[in-house]
């Protein structure tokens, strides 16, 4: 499929399995009910666009530029996003579903991830100031080196975030999930 420079366009329950966007844009495009599975997204540029139920799982990401994204009631597995283009990159999911998804390496400041599912998902080295983990489940997610200074993680449950391997300086957490934080520092709570 050839798309050049679309913008202000809304795609409805559109089948873009298996297929490849090469080198085009998207600008204030709304995509809803659309199926991505198995698509390769190499330097394509989204800005401002939305994509709402939509199943992004498996889309090899060469070079893809995300800038103001949000993922509503998506499920997104195995997406590599430290191999888009770190310029810029800005997303946000909510009530979304995200498996063995790698955000390495990259600048999530602000980010929120509300009300999702993260499972086995890996940050390594990412800036994660004022993100928003609030009512996420985070079963199975590795932080290591991050920084969460100031993140919230209120509601959240099943995270284990090690406060001697990433900065949590005033990120904030609620009971009783925070005695996780004590369990990585050795402390033996009866």
């Amino acid at each position: 499929m050839a798309y050049r420079n679309t913008e202000n366009h809304t795609f409805k329950a559109r089948n873009f399995s298996k297929s490849i966007l090469d080198s085009t844009s998207f600008t204030y495009c709304h995509f809803q009910n659309c199926n991505f599975t198995n698509g390769i997204w190499r330097d394509v540029k989204f800005f401002s666009c939305s994509f709402i139920n939509c199943n992004i799982s498996l889309v090899k990401f060469e070079g893809c530029r995300l800038q103001d994204i949000l993922f509503e009631e998506c499920k997104i597995v195995g997406g590599d996003f430290f191999k888009c283009n770190t310029t810029f990159f800005s997303i946000n999911a909510k009530n979304s579903f995200l498996q063995y998804c790698n955000f390495s390496d990259l600048n999530m400041k602000s980010t929120s991830f509300e009300a999702s599912k993260l499972k086995e998902c890996h940050f390594t080295n990412t800036i994660l100031t004022k993100a928003n983990f609030a009512k996420t489940d985070l079963t199975g997610t590795i932080f290591h080196n991050c920084d969460l200074s100031k993140a919230s993680f209120l509601q959240a449950s099943n995270y284990l975030v090690d406060p001697m391997s990433n900065k949590i300086k005033n990120a904030r957490f609620s009971l009783p999930e925070a005695i996780e934080l004590l369990k990585m520092l050795g402390v033996i709570i009866e």
